[in-house]
């Protein structure tokens, strides 16, 4: 083709026809442009097909990350009120005789008011969204606000619960230690070193404390503001399903 013009152009000069000469140049120019502009233009759109098939795919691996996270909001939830509801009993407790305290599975309630657990939630496909920078491939705008969202709230909930566990730690436990027996209570998680204590515990003098009911009442303070921030967990999780259902 490249041959062809230029043979072109040597006859016309060579004709002496000048002016048919620079119109043809012009014409020739005015080709070469619209070619680089097809090209880039499909150049362009060939990208923009690779971005919507990389957006679906990455929208994709959101939708089932946060059926995950779903699970594990449920789970958590699950967890934080059962400790919740025994907490409530225990401080319901407070200032009862030992006649009253006997009516209840103490070392249960204790075990259960005390859940060993951490909130993981699968984020995965953000982190890899945020660190390669293809943020920008998502064109839904809601989806980008929901993920936003969803990054400062899991940095709150972190923090919250970190603040229960903190206080749990170095507030309730040091001072329970004096009055229950930990073996005992452990029993009811199948523990393979609780059993029977030798040593008596004093459950009585415990509920008799008012800073006991405090440290309770902090906890179950606490505890509701982990619960709040599950259920807005939930609640943007929702929203984020929802918004990549189509994708996957």
């Amino acid at each position: 083709m490249i041959k062809l013009f230029s043979n072109i152009r040597k006859k016309l000069l060579a004709e002496g026809k000048t002016a048919n000469y620079l119109k043809y140049a012009i014409g020739e120019i005015v080709l070469v442009m619209i070619g680089i502009l097809l090209a880039l233009q499909v150049n362009s759109w060939n990208q923009s097909r690779l971005e919507r098939i990389d957006e679906k795919n990455i929208l994709a691996k959101l939708h089932d990350e946060f059926l995950e996270n779903k699970n594990e909001v449920n789970k958590s939830t699950a967890i934080f009120k059962s400790a919740m509801n025994a907490n409530i009993v225990l401080m319901s407790l407070v200032g009862s005789d030992t006649e009253e305290l006997q009516k209840h599975d103490l070392d249960s309630l204790f075990y259960e008011s005390l859940p060993s657990m951490q909130i993981v939630f699968s984020n995965n496909t953000i982190k890899n969204i945020v660190l390669s920078g293809k943020l920008n491939v998502i064109k839904n705008p809601e989806i980008i606000q929901l993920i936003n969202q969803w990054e400062a709230h899991t940095v709150l909930l972190k923090e919250r619960e970190q603040i229960l566990s903190q206080w749990l730690n170095n507030q309730l436990i040091p001072f329970i230690s004096d009055y229950v027996a930990f073996k005992e209570i452990d029993h009811n998680g199948n523990m393979p070193w609780s059993g029977k204590s030798k040593l008596k515990p004093d459950y009585h003098t415990l509920f008799q404390q008012l800073k006991y009911e405090n440290i309770l009442d902090n906890v179950l303070w606490y505890h509701n503001k982990n619960r709040i921030s599950l259920e807005m967990a939930d609640d943007l999780i929702e929203k984020i399903i929802d918004a990549t259902k189509s994708y996957n």
